[in-house]
């Protein structure tokens, strides 16, 4: 909770309800709070399918998507999380700015660079004791917000733009006015940048004792709890202040609180906090997937300092990239800035819940095909006359003779070296292959490749920490929420709403993100592919075929001779037609044998050439 209630609901709330008014400012808190709703289901959906017991988003969106896709977001989110700490120091600054009478933007950027540098030396020196005082920190956190709540009842200020609550101020804030240059996308770029603490509790999965008990329920109470006082925050605010007041001054919320001091404590608490955490994930974000040499022009972040591996190396480049965004030095810019990189990861996520669930159902329909199939099998066995040491012509080998059991050998062998190419293929597989009888000399060849292709696999990927398996959704009060569709249709309203509040950073972050992604692609193509063998191309092509298809598709047939075939019985017939054009050509036939072999539920013929 005290990731996701963030500098920007104390100091960019008011500006909100001056532009937007209370009407659209209820709407955009929706709206952000159900796009980061979405996304935690969905994050909570695949640690629940997949068993995940420790990993970030990294881990989860490589887990599932792989790893050429999760090296991709894992960098934009590192990088969101950066400049997201840029946005906390530069509003930390600004507060201390305006309560000082510092009007002057190097004032702000100072404080901002002098706070960040002060938050990587604690982040170098250990963060252990920020992590065990979480419980006062948001006790403060809480206590602030009551003090503008009774604020709001007790006294007012009109001098300063609060008159104290009234119906007539409520209905004059009620529309939007937005002022120059913005809009309502625009200031819902301001804003989203409260939700991006959403993914705190997958982030730390691993220092929870029951995660999939804690992530699920702490996750969603904070979003209710944080929905709650983002609604409060603004009607109040638009009850109780005038326009130009909201839209003027970033500090009205002060000026509404009973005491001052506690609120500016609540605003101090929250920003470092937040900035402390961005420095702390981002950074091992960066280590992980250098450690992984997923990106290898990265590989010198992976190296850590200490027993505990700190990332000192990572925190320095982090710490440097917020600098560099702090000098922008004016969170209304940063915002729709951080608001881009987030917005992409939170459509990665939910497309991974979707590519998932799709998955699940596919192999679940494989498997069901196969039990039918071997009890077709099991039910024609009794008719089936195997005769192993019958001699066949092959249709594709024209004249050649050959044994069908040598046949059927070989295409089981080319199944298993497909098989074998998967980083996923299990140990018991290769034991088996092993212990085999040794074939021909080109089955022998085949099986020492595969017996090569483990030892190099073994050697460049190392075994991932989770199960390969995909479960079925367990039975709980939230699982009903976790939806393919809704994740499905989160992707969606993430990528139109990146486009509607600044297009040009929605197609940097996008083409950034290609780059990358074509860069893992060419620099390291064994990584890891990921447990979702969905293609999501193909599936949309598949649905528009069936959507645009008129008459209903004709199922395969198999046309067969109208005379009654006995099992063993020998027919000929004459393969050449007599034609006066072909007078000189020769008389060639061929005998049918109906053998039992089953072929598609019809016996198949296995034809013999007579010359």
């Amino acid at each position: 909770m005290i990731n996701i209630f963030g500098v920007v609901i104390f100091l960019r709330t008011g500006w909100m309800v001056g532009n937007a008014g209370i009407g659209l400012s209820v709407l955009i808190i929706f709206i952000t709070v159900i796009v980061a709703l979405v996304a935690a289901l969905s994050a909570i959906g695949i640690c629940e399918r997949c068993k995940i017991q420790s990993g970030g988003v990294y881990f989860l969106l490589s887990h599932v998507l792989g790893s050429r896709m999760g090296g991709t977001l894992g960098i934009m989110y590192a990088f969101g999380q950066t400049v997201a700490c840029a946005l906390y120091c530069t509003g930390f600054g600004e507060s201390v700015s305006e309560t000082l009478n510092w009007d002057n933007t190097w004032a702000v950027r100072g404080v901002g660079i002098g706070t960040i540098l002060l938050l990587l030396a604690v982040n170098i020196a250990g963060v252990k004791w920020v992590i065990k005082m979480q419980l006062i920190l948001l006790a403060i956190l809480c206590v602030a917000t009551l003090d503008f709540v009774v604020g709001t009842f007790t006294h007012s200020d009109a001098a300063n733009g609060f008159l104290g609550i009234g119906s007539k101020t409520f209905r004059n804030n009620t529309d939007s006015s937005y002022m120059p240059g913005e809009n309502f996308f625009t200031v819902f770029g301001v804003f989203f940048p409260t939700a991006t603490g959403v993914m705190a509790g997958i982030n730390m999965s691993g220092d929870l004792k029951n995660p999939h008990k804690n992530i699920p329920h702490g996750t969603l109470s904070a979003l209710a709890v944080t929905t709650v006082m983002y609604l409060a925050f603004s009607l109040l605010l638009g009850a109780t202040c005038t326009r130009y007041a909201l839209q003027n001054d970033y500090m009205i919320a002060e000026k509404v609180s009973l005491v001052g001091f506690l609120w500016l404590l609540g605003l101090y608490i929250s920003s470092l906090s937040s900035c402390l955490g961005g420095l702390y994930g981002a950074p091992r974000i960066l280590q992980c997937i250098a450690n992984e040499n997923v990106i290898p022009i990265i590989k010198f972040l992976g190296h850590g300092k200490g027993p505990n591996k700190e990332p000192v190396i990572a925190q320095l480049l982090v710490c440097f990239v917020a600098i560099l965004f702090i000098f922008v030095g004016h969170v209304n810019q940063l915002g729709p800035i951080v608001t881009m990189p987030f917005m992409l990861t939170y459509a990665g996520v939910d497309y991974a819940y979707f590519a998932l669930a799709m998955s699940y159902d596919k192999k679940k329909m494989e498997k069901s095909h196969k039990k039918m199939s071997e009890k077709q099998e099991s039910f024609l066995s009794h008719l089936i006359d195997k005769n192993k040491d019958e001699q066949v012509v092959l249709p594709n080998g024209y004249g050649s003779m050959k044994n069908i059991d040598n046949v059927d050998d070989e295409e089981e062998e080319e199944e298993e070296i497909t098989d074998s190419s998967s980083p996923l293929r299990s140990k018991e597989t290769l034991s088996d292959k092993e212990t085999q009888d040794k074939e021909p000399s080109e089955t022998g060849d085949k099986k020492a490749l595969l017996d090569e292709d483990k030892d190099t696999d073994d050697k460049q990927d190392p075994p991932r920490p989770f199960a390969t398996e995909i479960h079925r959704m367990p039975e709980s009060w939230y699982s009903h929420l976790c939806n393919r569709w809704v994740s499905l249709f989160g992707v969606l309203c993430c990528v139109v709403i990146m486009f509607c509040i600044q297009w040009s950073y929605a197609l940097v972050n996008i083409s950034i993100s290609l780059i990358i992604f074509v860069y893992i692609g060419q620099a390291n193509p064994g990584v890891y592919p990921g447990i979702a063998d969905f293609n999501f191309f193909k599936w949309l092509q598949f649905s528009c075929q069936r959507l645009c298809r008129k008459d209903v598709s004709s199922q395969e047939q198999m046309i067969v001779s109208g005379q009654s075939f006995t099992p063993g019985t020998s027919y000929t017939e004459q393969l050449t037609e007599d034609n006066e054009d072909f007078a000189n050509r020769g008389r060639y036939h061929q005998s049918s044998v109906m053998e039992g072999n089953n072929f598609d539920d019809n016996y198949e013929y296995q034809e013999k050439k007579a010359f």
